[in-house]
């Protein structure tokens, strides 16, 4: 590993991914923009995903290999990646996930031509864990405005997934955010952070090929998966992300009249258009909170 500051930091969290990991470090190890370092932190995996990684970071001294000695979870491994990361531009890679070869070159060269962007988002194909496609996604909507509170409300209407946090992203803007937090859909207020801080500019091709796999997805608990210490945690997820945002705005260096304009933007989005789930969180709450309080005073 040199001591010169590679332009794109590649961060790949892991965690039991024996199956798609080797896939994944090919797919980096191909690009056609070769100066970057591929940092891979190992969640304490049970299976072969250590000995796997270890043999590629054998290979190729670009490659940094780092395990965790226990689960610290989805959020605190992702986080650690970018903590240990030197490059200009950062990159999220999922462990069962696969890139184009052009991917950082043409990501790298949309940024260079948009110094004041954040990130750089690209297009995704959604492939089944046998690697056919059953849908894809473009990113079309404008995040260039100059202003951030236009940008966050065009983000907050219009994004129906977050395939952008896999984009290309500006280093010295995600260091100013909360990174991902231990709680579900935190992907979402973390775009929304970045898009406060500058526009997004896009690469319509795709070169992002997403797994989503069945068989993963079964026993699946999301909340777990971001942080073990969810367990007990009610589950307010849509209550979170509306209290989150609120509380990324009051902190922001918006003027009184953007900040309350874009808290009408996050009140429409999560309360008047989530307001079932707001419903539903609430009800499912209260009951795990009485059944609680009955078990307290049973053993009491």
């Amino acid at each position: 590993m040199t001591s010169t500051r590679p332009t794109v930091s590649i961060g790949l969290p892991v965690y039991n991914g024996e199956r798609y990991v080797a896939r994944a470090i090919e797919s980096v190890l191909a690009q056609d923009f070769p100066d970057f370092e591929l940092i891979i932190c190992d969640n304490d995996s049970g299976d072969a995903t250590i000995a796997i990684c270890g043999s590629y970071a054998k290979q190729d001294s670009r490659i940094q290999l780092h395990r965790n000695s226990r689960n610290i979870g989805l959020a605190g491994n992702f986080n650690r990646t970018f903590a240990l990361a030197r490059g200009i531009y950062f990159k999220w890679v999922a462990h069962d996930d696969w890139h184009a070869p052009t991917s950082l070159r043409l990501t790298v060269e949309k940024m260079e031509q948009h110094p004041e962007a954040v990130l750089c988002a690209t297009g995704v194909s959604l492939i089944d864990e046998h690697g056919h496609e059953f849908d894809h996604w473009i990113p079309s909507v404008d995040l260039r405005d100059p202003r951030p509170h236009v940008r966050v409300q065009r983000l907050l209407t219009t994004l129906g997934e977050t395939h952008p946090m896999y984009g290309l992203i500006r280093s010295s803007a995600l260091e100013q955010t909360d990174l991902i937090q231990s709680y579900v859909g935190s992907d979402r207020t973390l775009l929304s952070a970045l898009a406060l801080l500058g526009p997004m500019v896009q690469v319509p091709e795709i070169l992002h090929f997403y797994t989503v796999s069945a068989t993963a997805r079964r026993g699946y608990r999301p909340a777990l998966h971001y942080d073990p210490a969810n367990r007990d945690k009610l589950p307010l997820r849509t209550w979170r992300l509306l209290y989150k945002h609120l509380v990324m705005i009051q902190r922001s260096k918006l003027s009184t009249g953007e900040k309350a304009l874009l808290v009408g933007s996050v009140l429409k989005r999560f309360g008047v258009q989530d307001f079932r789930r707001l419903a539903a969180e609430t009800y499912y709450s209260a009951r795990i909170m009485a059944r609680r309080a009955t078990r307290s005073r049973a053993a009491a």
